[in-house]
């Protein structure tokens, strides 16, 4: 084997690993659904994303009110429906980062999952964002099964 055929191989069994530490993906139809962005019934939902190049990615764990709803890798997403009142979404990283979101029913909330190189592993930061944001970075990723 030559050097090129070497480097490839590496390459795709590095990003074979890391794809399979995050959450599984969801459904391709819960998936465009979701993308919709409609409002659920009597709940608030909200979206957490991560949208890095694929050159990101780490998995990185995240909860909801305390529990791990999954992993997110680069380019995913998850959707929550949730009741009214105060929820605390938290992402794991070198340096975790909390949100805390005072949910009113029929409203969507968007979260971003801002990943940082850190000194040996990423560090987190999560940040509420408009729909218009959100929407645009929603396009090109894909939506997780929550582990709860």
């Amino acid at each position: 084997m030559n050097v090129k055929s070497v480097f490839a191989c590496a390459l795709l069994s590095m990003a074979v690993c890391l794809a399979g530490c995050a959450s599984p993906y969801a459904p391709p139809k819960a998936d465009a659904i979701a993308k919709l962005m409609q409002p659920a019934e009597g709940k608030a939902v909200i979206y957490l994303f991560r949208n890095e190049p694929p050159s990101a990615p780490w998995p990185i764990r995240v909860t909801l009110d305390g529990k791990t709803m999954g992993k997110t890798g680069a380019q995913t997403y998850f959707r929550w429906e949730v009741g009214n009142g105060q929820h605390i979404v938290v992402s794991y990283a070198e340096r975790w980062s909390e949100l805390m979101i005072d949910a009113e029913p029929g409203r969507i909330y968007y979260v971003w999952q801002d990943i940082h190189m850190g000194f040996f592993q990423p560090t987190s930061e999560l940040k509420l964002v408009d729909r218009d944001t959100a929407e645009i970075n929603l396009r090109s990723c894909y939506l997780l099964q929550s582990e709860s």
